[in-house]
């Protein structure tokens, strides 16, 4: 659960910290937007350099992560981290030669391709998943109860209004 709740914050950042890095110099930003995205980025730092610890790109750590916990083709997978089909195509190149996953033809449709864990994946995961989720545990387990309410809390209602505001902005990209 916490693993989900901060994989979709540390996603959502990312795409917004790549647009306003473009945009930095003309950008007046308040002061606690900047702190709470200093924050983001210290959060999404300490989760890639896990995944380069274990020898793997982001996009191939979170892909096999999601494999290991059911999402089998690559459709599912961009939906559920919003990476780009050519990125997760990346990806699963680099799990397949360090033969952690297999790719199966899916039944029915000859261009889907479903993935599954090796026998070497399957350790992978109980070595190195595992232990990030006993970090991420002993972390949160860091935080009084109100603590961690509050941060789900406030989590889901950030998620939840950037959502909205940023419907608006593709609604108005449309017209």
């Amino acid at each position: 659960m916490y693993t989900q709740i901060i994989r979709n914050h540390i996603i959502c950042f990312r795409m917004i910290w790549r647009r306003i890095e473009e945009l930095e110099e003309n950008l007046y930003v308040p002061d606690g937007l900047l702190t709470f995205w200093e924050a983001s980025k210290e959060l999404d730092h300490a989760y890639t350099l896990f995944s380069k610890a274990c020898g793997l790109s982001d996009a191939a750590y979170w892909s096999l992560l999601s494999i290991s916990e059911g999402a089998v083709t690559q459709s599912q997978i961009s939906d559920q981290l919003y990476f780009s089909r050519q990125t997760l195509n990346s990806a699963f190149k680099q799990l397949q030669k360090n033969g952690l996953i297999r790719l199966e033809t899916c039944e029915g449709n000859q261009r889907s391709k479903q993935a599954f864990l090796t026998e070497k994946g399957k350790d992978f995961v109980e070595k190195y998943v595992v232990q990030m989720y006993q970090a991420e545990e002993r972390a949160w387990n860091g935080l009084n109860r109100e603590e961690q309410e509050a941060l789900t809390r406030l989590t889901r209602k950030f998620s939840g209004l950037i959502q909205k505001e940023l419907q608006k902005v593709q609604e108005k990209q449309t017209d």
